[in-house]
């Protein structure tokens, strides 16, 4: 299964709430799954898997988004 890596300032924690609901919304339609969230310096780096059917609308979800696999 694909992986999605983001990251998120600290200062902004308000937007990696705001992605984790998104991650709750994309439940509803695909199943995706958080397979990571850990600071990396003043990052925190959510990792999701992703259904390789659905990179689309995650994309669309997490533009800013790296997918790997």
């Amino acid at each position: 299964m694909p992986l999605l890596i983001t990251y998120f300032e600290l200062e902004r924690l308000k937007e990696f709430s705001q992605a984790l609901e998104k991650v709750d919304e994309l439940r509803t339609l695909i199943p995706v799954q958080v397979a990571n969230i850990e600071l990396e310096g003043e990052k925190i780096k959510l990792v999701l898997y992703v259904p390789a059917d659905a990179l689309r609308l995650v994309r669309e979800s997490f533009p800013e988004g790296v997918i790997l696999g």
